[in-house]
């Protein structure tokens, strides 16, 4: 079962954060220093934020499989084995671990002894449902 990851205001926040900082940045060379070589690194250095941000949208999904949990994320991926998952819960606050998230608020998966990752499916709550009946029928030993 696919499930897609949930857009909000984060990337484009973050996006507009680094594009005023870097017209900052221009705009003093032009206006200062009357130094326009700096006019095409910074529309190459934004249209490649943009390209890359919009890449994350695109390729970040989530994914339950018959004995893991996929994480994928333009070219990084994460498989947790739903034997190892200790406890699902929603995200409280800032999250500074492991993060496969495209929103500012998401899900806190902890697995193994120790290891947390933050995730951001679209629909939580119908996402920890089909996560908890995997997670069930593999302590039972039963199959999909």
């Amino acid at each position: 079962m696919l499930f897609n990851t949930k857009k909000d205001f984060t990337l484009i926040f973050v996006f507009l954060f680094i594009f005023i900082l870097l017209s900052s940045i221009s705009l003093f060379s032009i206006l200062f220093e009357n130094d326009k070589s700096l006019l095409w690194p910074f529309f190459g250095l934004v249209s490649f934020i943009a390209l890359l941000f919009i890449s994350i949208l695109k390729t970040t999904y989530f994914r339950l499989d018959e004995d893991v949990l996929f994480c994928k994320s333009l070219i990084f991926t994460k498989k947790i084995f739903y034997s190892s998952i200790r406890k699902v819960e929603k995200q409280k606050g800032i999250y500074a671990g492991l993060k496969f998230s495209t929103a500012w608020r998401g899900l806190v998966i902890h697995y193994n002894k120790f290891d947390e990752l933050l995730i951001s499916p679209e629909d939580e709550e119908i996402f920890i449902e089909k996560l908890n009946e995997r997670i069930e029928l593999r302590k039972s030993g039963k199959n999909f």
